[in-house]
């Protein structure tokens, strides 16, 4: 962390204390508070506070807000204090103060316990007390620019058996200009959630007697949502790589053998009424596909062995972390296994490295990479030595193809290391999206093996990859990354005729003729042109507003001039032009060849 990064870490912690001591001096307002935890956060900060019966809402933040500028105003002074544990406990069991006692009877006898009294210079009254490790601004005076934001529910320390706690957020930046640009960030991205535009642009729906997290395509939002699995499966199947398809259920001892079930029990059992079979719902398809590989003896000829697979996994969630298709309990996966030898790893993962680079420069996001490896906790299969020369060869992978990278401890699969590839989206956001992972410890596990060169059996390494990730996850994100003016190429509907009256009718069968000719072979081979006309009796500018809220890439105006002159005018987001109905077919191609990246 660079210098000025740690002093907006100090104002971004100063300003957490100041919302609490706002909350503190609002007795009339809220009588009952006792404080949670207080930390800064990227972006801002936030607090958990425990208000009792009072309801607090987003209305309230203007008020509370008012209060925290009028503490900074006097730019109070944060000074530390050290107290015993015993002194400590004295302070919090006497101010009502509950989740303070539980931390601080948690931690070691010798542990440094330290204060942070809110003093006024002028006077030296003390305003406000919190326990905090620290560090601070030295003044309030030096906490930046900075809002209240939102409110949520938390619970006490991520456990929802415990309290639910309200978390008010803020976000603080070092200057003005940052903190505005950032609420203009925001408000983009209220325009652009893609829940939203999901619903404007008839993609995708939920229903209750479905079940949450469990998102439902349309029509059109399956076109977008084929058309985006297919561009990532070309990639690897120019690599070589062959299709093969699993079922949705399998036997819970698959995920025994695999260590899944070790490692989430709850969420892999039922029991067949009819067999009595003890089965689970995949929540990976990684087990499946080693069994692929097992079915039939292997040589050392044969690898790798390279398989393709979209399909669909099921993994439960909380009620309230599901959002949109962000997350949700049906998870569709690009998902790819190869089976090969170490002196191949290198070059499997240049393949998808490559891939995964192309891949996202045609969608216009650049590209950073995060190796996440195993800490020290117990939450992995494999032994020590295995998992420190898988992280070696992919730390060094990453050197060879000269990406920037950094090192995510603890953000490891748990089978193996990962290369995770952080795409930027439009409005500056950070996403985990693609990953390929290196896994020593799987075949090992189900024992698989192949026929080496000197006639020994020798056990496969496994590489797991998936380009787009999740795919309703990669939705979201690009439908906010796009604003849902998608490239050609993948728009659901790419063309939209709108006739100015019914005086062109048969004119417009010749631009249907020429339009159902029409194939782009960017980025995707044989990729038929999808359009629709608006045959309906509405005025031309009512046409127009319609497809413009449909955000339809290319609209063709046909008009009895456009007959006569045989041409078209063509409107797109960027410009309007005519263009000869003998030349439509060629502007087109052009335009799908050439519209990857966002505007």
């Amino acid at each position: 962390m660079s210098v000025a990064q740690e002093e907006v870490e100090k104002m971004r912690h100063s300003l957490s204390h100041v919302l609490a001591a706002a909350v503190q001096k609002m007795q009339e307002l809220y009588p009952t508070t006792t404080f949670g935890v207080g930390p800064a956060i990227d972006k801002g900060f936030y607090y958990d506070i425990d208000f009792g019966d009072t309801k607090v809402a987003d209305a309230d933040l203007l008020k509370i807000e008012e209060e925290m500028r009028k503490i900074v105003a006097q730019k109070c002074e944060l000074r530390e204090r050290e107290v015993s544990k015993e002194e400590a406990l004295k302070w919090a069991r006497e101010n009502g103060q509950k989740y303070k006692v539980e931390l601080i009877e948690e931690m070691p006898a010798d542990e440094k316990i330290t204060f942070y009294d809110m003093v006024v210079p002028e006077t030296g009254e003390v305003i406000f007390t919190d326990l905090c490790k620290g560090p601070h601004v030295e003044n309030l005076g030096e906490v930046g620019a900075w809002k209240l934001e939102r409110i949520a529910g938390a619970y006490w320390r991520g456990d929802e058996k415990r309290e639910m706690l309200t978390r008010i957020y803020g976000v603080a930046f070092a200057t003005e200009g940052e903190l505005e640009d950032y609420l203009k960030r925001q408000e983009e991205a209220k325009k652009r959630d893609h829940r939203k535009l999901g619903k404007e642009l008839d993609l995708f729906c939920f229903s209750e007697l479905v079940g949450s997290g469990l998102p439902m395509f349309t029509p059109r939002g399956t076109i977008l949502r084929n058309m985006l699995a297919d561009f990532a499966n070309g990639y690897r199947e120019k690599c070589g790589y062959r299709k093969v398809c699993i079922p949705h259920i399998a036997n819970v001892d698959l995920y025994k053998t695999s260590g899944h079930y070790q490692k989430f029990p709850e969420l892999l059992q039922f029991v067949s009424q009819e067999s009595g079979d003890n089965l689970a719902v995949k929540p990976v398809s990684c087990p499946h596909h080693t069994q692929i590989f097992a079915s039939a003896p292997r040589s050392y000829k044969e690898l790798p062995v390279k398989y393709l697979e979209t399909t669909m996994v099921y993994r439960d969630e909380r009620k309230g972390e599901l959002g949109g298709l962000s997350r949700v309990r049906a998870i569709t996966q690009d998902d790819s296994h190869v089976f090969c030898t170490e002196d191949q790893v290198e070059m499997v993962f240049g393949e998808l490295i490559e891939s995964a680079k192309d891949l996202y420069r045609r969608v216009g996001m650049k590209l950073t990479l995060r190796l996440s490896f195993r800490d020290d906790k117990d939450a992995y299969i494999g032994d020590p030595e295995m998992w420190e020369k898988a992280q070696a060869a992919i730390e060094r992978m990453a050197k060879k193809f000269e990406m920037e990278y950094f090192v995510g401890i603890g953000e490891a699969a748990m089978y193996g290391p990962k290369m995770d590839f952080m795409a930027v989206d439009a409005l500056g956001r950070e996403w985990q999206l693609a990953t390929v992972q290196l896994d020593y410890a799987m075949p090992a596990r189900f024992g698989l093996e192949y026929t080496d060169k000197d006639g020994t059996k020798k056990t496969p390494i496994m590489v797991h990859c998936a380009l787009l990730g999740a795919i309703e996850r990669f939705m979201s994100i690009f439908i906010e990354h796009t604003a849902g003016w998608f490239p050609l190429w993948c728009a659901p509907e790419m063309v939209r005729v709108l006739t100015v009256n019914d005086k062109v009718g048969e004119y417009v069968k010749e631009v249907e003729e020429t339009l159902r000719g029409v194939v782009l072979e960017e980025p995707l081979k044989g990729n038929q042109l999808r359009y629709e006309v608006d045959w309906s009796d509405d005025s031309l500018g009512k046409k127009i507003k319609r497809a413009t809220e449909m955000k339809i890439p290319v609209v063709l105006i046909v008009g009895p001039k456009d007959a006569e002159t045989e041409q078209v005018s063509v409107r797109t987001r960027e410009s309007e032009e005519k263009v000869k109905l003998a030349e439509l077919a060629g502007w087109l191609k052009e335009q799908g060849e050439g519209c990857f990246a966002t505007k």
